[in-house]
């Protein structure tokens, strides 16, 4: 059964839990089943409609990657009608250790079904100094953020 999200921030909440979960079929419950919607990954091709965006989910879900914590920060809302867009910046980590800042557009419309995501975009934080990091992990197996 689908979720019926009640608001923009529950059905991102519900994003970004599906992320670090690597949960397939939650992440494709949030998102407006049409051809009308678009995930662009850091670094990727612009992904239209729900099918490319769950096969690229798909390839992330199948790395085997350790789970990834998402906080959310400095966030905007605007509501217009029957869209919400965020725009706010995503620090991720793997097991507590910071490992990279995105920027990210999310927008959401309301349907019968409840709010569904629409477009996520995500993009590298410029003014983030990665070179401070240490990235050094225990495994040898690229990690795919999002």
């Amino acid at each position: 059964m689908i979720k019926k999200y009640l608001s923009p921030e529950e059905a991102e909440n519900a994003f970004y839990d599906a992320m670090g979960r690597s949960d397939l079929e939650a992440m494709m419950g949030i998102w407006l089943d049409s051809d009308d919607t678009v995930c662009v990954h850091p670094g990727a091709c612009r992904l239209e409609g729900t099918t490319d965006i769950r096969q690229a989910f798909e390839q992330i879900f199948e790395e085997p990657t350790p789970e990834l914590d998402f906080t959310v920060s400095d966030k905007q809302c605007q509501h217009l009608g029957n869209v919400a867009i965020h725009t706010l910046r995503e620090e991720i980590e793997i097991a507590g250790q910071l490992v990279s800042v995105m920027l990210a557009t999310n927008i959401y419309m309301q349907t019968e079904a409840g709010w569904r995501m629409l477009l996520h975009h995500a993009s590298p934080e410029l003014d983030f100094d990665m070179d401070d990091l240490d990235l050094t992990m225990e495994h040898s197996t690229p990690i795919v953020l999002h």
